[in-house]
């Protein structure tokens, strides 16, 4: 786990001293900083999704793009990842979060941009995550069984 953060300061120039004052810091802040010397393999789902947390935030960017942080994991790990993602951003990081998870998004009441064919659709301060139609229809048209050609699909 250490390695893996300290990676990250080192791909970006970060002196030794960076890495022996930063990456207990930051493993702090994720709550791993008893896991410092472990392996990938020794990890649960939601610690290796604060591993990746950690070693995104390290360097303190400006903005923080989290594609699906919550895909995959139990609700409670999920919580977790949300909270920590919001105290990033209360720490001054910008934070764009790329996610499908409704139940997330609708407890979190957080501004919600909700993109359609590439385009800004919706754009709500304390939104809330809806299903519109259109949605609808290609959940169910995900679920429905391919035709024999698929180009035309």
């Amino acid at each position: 786990v250490h390695d893996n953060v300290a990676y990250a300061l080192q791909v970006t120039g970060g002196t030794r001293r960076d890495i022996r004052d930063k990456v207990p810091d930051i493993l702090r802040l994720t709550g791993l900083s008893t896991k410092l010397h472990n392996y990938p393999d020794q990890l649960s789902g939601g610690e290796q999704q604060r591993v990746s947390v950690a070693r995104a935030f390290v360097n303190h960017p400006p903005l923080l793009l989290a594609d699906e942080p919550t895909g995959n994991l139990d609700p409670e790990t999920s919580i977790g990842i949300m909270q920590l993602l919001y105290r990033i951003n209360r720490a001054g990081t910008t934070m764009i979060v790329a996610t499908h998870d409704n139940v997330m998004v609708d407890k979190m009441r957080r501004r919600v941009i909700e993109l359609r064919e590439g385009r800004v659709v919706r754009d709500e301060r304390a939104g809330r995550y809806r299903l519109d139609e259109s949605t609808r229809e290609f959940a169910a048209r995900l679920r429905s069984d391919p035709p024999s050609d698929p180009l035309t699909w």
